[in-house]
């Protein structure tokens, strides 16, 4: 059952990803890229108050490429720098 509904998260975010586009204005970019499988993404950053006040992401990508992205910027939106880079640094170490 939690198999399923991780597979129906991932599907929602690929068929409807959430904040796709550029921030404008952006104050932080970001590029990147996966040769072995063809991912490619750019990210873009609006902060207001020293907060991320608009965060999206463009490019093409496999599934869980696009939905990792739209699900980030919804996690990220709202959070300072320091908060955002606590809250990457600790997925990477739950992954």
């Amino acid at each position: 059952m939690l198999e399923e509904l991780y597979q129906e998260i991932i599907l929602d975010h690929y068929r409807r990803p959430r904040n796709k586009g550029q921030a404008v204005p952006s104050d932080i970019s970001a590029h990147d890229s996966n040769p072995l499988c063809g991912d490619e993404i750019d990210v873009t950053a609006h902060l207001l108050d020293h907060k991320i006040a608009d965060l999206k992401f463009d490019g093409k990508g496999c599934a869980i490429c696009t939905a990792s992205a739209s699900i980030m910027t919804q996690k990220l939106i709202g959070k300072t720098i320091p908060e955002a880079t606590q809250f990457i640094d600790s997925f990477l170490k739950m992954m």
